[in-house]
């Protein structure tokens, strides 16, 4: 007999702020809400870094919303 997954736990889309994107899905982040805030930390990231790329990058693939699926994805 197949093992059945837990049910999901569905919760209000933007309850939390630091919520990663991982997979569609239950999420406390919509995929909007998830490339908003990457795009935000992208800009503050490389006005921090003051151009460098390289470094803001870097700090970006730790502390992104997508962080977590691109992981995967690179897997």
């Amino acid at each position: 007999m197949p093992s059945t997954p837990p049910p999901g736990q569905d919760t209000a889309t933007g309850t939390d702020p630091d919520a990663k994107y991982s997979e569609p899905g239950y999420e406390d982040v919509s995929l909007g809400q998830a490339v908003d805030r990457d795009q935000q930390l992208a800009d503050a990231l490389s006005e921090r870094h003051g151009g460098d790329e390289e470094a803001a990058s870097a700090e970006f693939d730790e502390k992104s919303a997508g962080a977590p699926a691109r992981e995967r994805q690179n897997r």
